[in-house]
């Protein structure tokens, strides 16, 4: 896959560069100074692949973001936002996300060199689940045909609900989970938007993404949802029916104290956890809080974090919706969702947001469903 590097630093262009090339499945082409050059390149030359940084001289990233998803509509590349550690910076980079960019890498002001094995890790892997996707989508491709997990994907997938019309509704819904990672924020918006300001139960999200961004993240749902939204600090309380996002650069687990209270707690480590906050963690933990009174939703993102979680749900009778492939910048996450039997249904994230709707109505109206229709939901 072809890759073009827009950032005004010469040091992150070569150190870039060295990393990317060090994948055989990449190839960077070319390297442009600030944003104004990276729009001139990346219509000519015609990547698969960016890197943009945000803060450029001439023409920013997100201006040159938005320049390139307006003028490359026929074959647009994925852009991976390079952004710095900062408040600032988070906030742009999430308005980056909304605009069209697939993912973002937050840079690390102790990177001093291509030996930095973590950080090329994460630039690489994010590349080739991003750049895979665009190609995919390019094509045209038959999610049937690809391969031998896609078609397994398919077939299961066949025996499930696929649409809000089919979606029968829990009799009683106490708490909602969602899990999320790569393109995971502008589809929360998207799904947690039209939410009454009074909701029945609480609305707790693990999203993959450092503790910058997500308190970022938390202030722009706050201001985004009708019911608010709160960033579920150690210690906060998880009483009130809103919209609660777990802290990044650690775990989330819900905690009953004195009766029906509910806290978070924040866990620095558990075993076998390879992202933070784990999903895995929140889903299996509101399994035991809630036992069938849950309703979890496993959104896009790279790897399988939630999969066990969702069977632990789905083991104590609760339901279990996967975003469908289409729709994922990357289908990893629900996809294994679907391939363990976990799954409920496989849903456009439109559809999600639709049963998140129904289910507040519903629960208000006691757990019946008796005067529900799917037809009411706009």
């Amino acid at each position: 896959m072809r890759v073009l590097i827009v950032d005004d630093s010469a040091f992150m262009r070569k150190i870039l560069k060295e990393m990317i090339q060090s994948d055989p499945s990449l190839e960077v082409i070319d390297t442009a100074r600030d944003g104004l050059e990276g729009v001139e390149k990346a219509i000519n030359l015609k990547p698969h692949l960016i890197t943009m940084d945000i803060e450029m001289p001439r023409m920013n990233g997100i201006d040159a973001l938005r320049e390139i998803m307006a003028r490359c509509t026929d074959n647009p590349p994925a852009v991976l936002m390079c952004s710095s550690l900062t408040a600032e910076g988070s906030a742009e980079t999430l308005n980056a996300l909304r605009i069209g960019a697939s993912d973002f890498l937050a840079k690390d002001p102790q990177l001093h060199g291509k030996d930095d094995q973590a950080f090329k890790k994460q630039l690489l892997s994010k590349l080739r689940a991003i750049g895979g996707h665009r190609r995919r989508m390019a094509s045209g491709f038959d999610t049937s045909v690809l391969t031998k997990k896609r078609r397994l994907s398919d077939r299961v997938a066949s025996t499930l609900c696929t649409t809000f019309e089919d979606w029968v509704m829990p009799k009683q819904i106490d708490a909602i989970v969602i899990g999320s990672s790569t393109g995971g924020p502008p589809i929360l918006e998207q799904i947690l938007s039209d939410l009454p300001e009074t909701l029945p139960f609480p609305i707790l999200i693990a999203q993959h993404m450092p503790k910058l961004f997500t308190e970022s993240f938390a202030k722009r749902l706050n201001a985004h949802c009708a019911c608010g939204a709160t960033l579920a600090a150690h210690g906060t309380s998880l009483n009130s029916p809103r919209v609660y996002l777990a802290e990044g650069g650690s775990h989330l687990k819900p905690t009953r104290v004195a009766g029906k209270k509910m806290i978070a707690r924040s866990i620095d480590h558990i075993d076998g956890a390879s992202y933070k906050p784990s999903v895995d963690l929140l889903f299996t933990t509101a399994a035991e809080l809630f036992g069938p009174r849950v309703l979890a939703i496993q959104l896009t993102g790279m790897g399988d974090d939630g999969a066990i979680g969702a069977k632990v749900i789905r083991q104590q009778g609760g339901s279990v919706i996967a975003q469908n492939s289409d729709s994922c910048v990357v289908y990893g996450m629900p996809r294994a969702v679907v391939e363990n039997g976990s799954a409920n249904a496989i849903l456009s994230p439109s559809d999600i947001r639709k049963v998140i709707q129904a289910a507040a109505i519903t629960t208000d109206m006691g757990g019946s469903n008796q005067n529900f229709s799917p037809r009411k939901i706009a």
